[in-house]
Parts: structure tokens; C-alpha cells; sequence
């Protein structure tokens, strides 16, 4: 039986990509944006002006790779990358 060209169901696409919102940041204004990683714990901070903060703990082998880029047109245009950021547990290993 041949391979179906079929776009996947929208099921399928659930498992593709998740997407999670966070509501308590809209509108805030950003004071700083932190990313910190020693053995054992990696984070990224979002610190706001009302002394609140949004943080995302990251656990398991990763790789960082951040960029900033302008969508003014409606296309992603990069202005800057920076350098990707390996777990340290694993630098050896990638």
C-alpha cells in the first residue's frame, strides 16, 4: 500500500507543537529578561516593572538558540543571534 500525501489530522498536528499562553503577562512592561544556567538548574527569567516575574525552568539535556528579529512586514527578518548555550551536563556530549 503506498504512503498517504494527506496533510496530517488535526490531531495528529496536536503532537507537532504546543503552544502555552501566559496571560498574567499581557500588557506588563519587561525590565529585564535573564537567562542563567549552572549545574543542576537553567532558567530564563522575564522580570517585569511591577517587581513580578515570569520564569521557565528547564530541565534535561537542551540547547539554547535565541535570536531577535522583526516581524514589522509580516516575515521574520533577524537583526541579532547570539552564540547557542549547551547544558553544561552535556557539552561534551553535542
Amino acid at each position: 500500500m503506498a504512503a498517504s500525501k494527506t496533510k496530517p489530522s488535526v490531531r495528529q498536528r496536536q503532537w507537532l507543537r504546543k503552544v502555552l499562553r501566559f496571560p498574567q503577562a499581557k500588557g506588563k512592561i519587561i525590565e529585564s529578561v535573564e537567562f542563567s544556567t549552572e549545574l543542576g538548574y537553567h532558567c530564563i527569567s522575564v522580570n517585569f516593572t511591577d517587581k513580578t516575574c515570569l520564569n521557565f525552568e528547564i530541565e534535561s539535556r537542551f540547547l539554547v538558540e535565541t535570536d531577535y528579529s522583526n516581524w514589522k512586514t509580516g516575515n521574520q527578518r533577524i537583526i541579532r543571534r547570539w552564540q547557542p548555550v549547551r547544558n553544561v551536563e552535556f557539552r561534551d556530549t553535542l
